[in-house]
């Protein structure tokens, strides 16, 4: 349950009835200032769910992140879109919470604690996800939060979930790096392997051990096909249905840059077992947010969903 609600400022309203809304958050562990927008679906009003956990869904963007979150606005229509697949079974009705992901305009920090920088790992592990707790009603369970990211906002996701299991569990990642490339690294080898996908998802595995769930369901190459039909029962139990302790998908257009592609697929090869389960969806287009955003809305989201807690409705 909420422990400490703050007032929130609304940046635009919905026609369903419900408000993206903003504040400014001192984050207490980072020791960063910067902007979190928030979403709660129309569900979460309801009074069959008055007492019920809502997942969490945080969104990053690409691009420089700072010092605002484009997924907030009416051009993405992310939240309108949600609500709208949660209406035909299609989703978990997902609170949505998009921080800024950079600590200025100059620079990108791959989510991380770089040395000598603002801790901007933190910001994203810690500082947000307690700011979400204090405001609304959420799961401890790792299944109840999940990522969607474009570009580096997906590469941070993806990081986030093999870097705390503990925490999240599903990344849906768009045309993320395979590996950290700040230029704020430079002098920090050690740092930088340590915030390395690939060096990770190597902890977690070592650490826990194989799982009957670990197995690719496609290729960067193949489509997966989506589910026609709607669950209207999608997380009605609040359980979801994977065992795997991480799940990753990553989304990526025909016309990435090959090398990118090369990579990403070497890195999903070396992290597909034991604990983790990932998959691709492919698409026409290049590297592209809007993209990302209509392939979410195409299986993907539904994907998510079954992995992660819904709300429990009253009996």
């Amino acid at each position: 349950m909420p422990t400490h609600p703050r007032e929130w400022t609304t940046q635009r309203e919905l026609p369903d009835g419900t408000r993206v809304v903003r504040t400014d958050l001192a984050g207490p562990k980072s020791g960063f200032t910067g902007r979190v927008w928030a979403w709660v679906p129309k569900q979460y009003g309801k009074p069959e769910y008055k007492d019920s956990a809502f997942p969490v869904l945080m969104a990053l963007p690409g691009a420089v992140g700072y010092p605002t979150n484009y997924f907030f606005s009416k051009e993405f229509r992310l939240q309108e879109r949600i609500g709208e697949a949660a209406d035909k079974g299609e989703s978990l009705p997902f609170i949505v919470v998009m921080p800024v992901l950079n600590a200025n305009k100059d620079t990108y920090y791959d989510g991380s604690d770089i040395p000598g920088q603002p801790k901007m790992g933190t910001w994203i592990s810690d500082d947000v996800p307690d700011l979400v707790r204090e405001n609304f009603r959420t799961y401890a369970d790792p299944k109840g939060w999940g990522f969607f990211g474009s570009s580096s906002g997906g590469y941070v996701g993806m990081k986030m979930v093999l870097q705390y299991p503990e925490r999240f569990s599903v990344a849906i990642a768009g045309g993320p790096d395979a590996a950290p490339d700040s230029p704020l690294w430079n002098g920090h080898p050690k740092e930088k392997q340590e915030n390395s996908p690939a060096w990770l998802a190597e902890q977690l595995i070592n650490k826990s051990g194989p799982t009957p769930s670990s197995s690719p369901t496609s290729g960067l190459k193949g489509t997966p096909k989506s589910s026609s039909a709607s669950s209207p029962a999608i997380g009605a139990t609040g359980s979801p249905k994977s065992g795997s302790k991480v799940a990753i998908s990553f989304l990526m257009g025909t016309k990435e840059p090959k090398q990118e592609v090369a990579a990403l697929e070497k890195l999903r090869k070396e992290i597909t077992k034991g604990p983790i389960e990932t998959r691709v969806t492919s698409f026409e287009g290049g590297h592209d947010g809007y993209k990302y955003t209509d392939t979410l809305f195409n299986g993907d989201l539904k994907w998510m969903s079954d992995r992660m807690r819904g709300p429990v409705a009253a009996k």
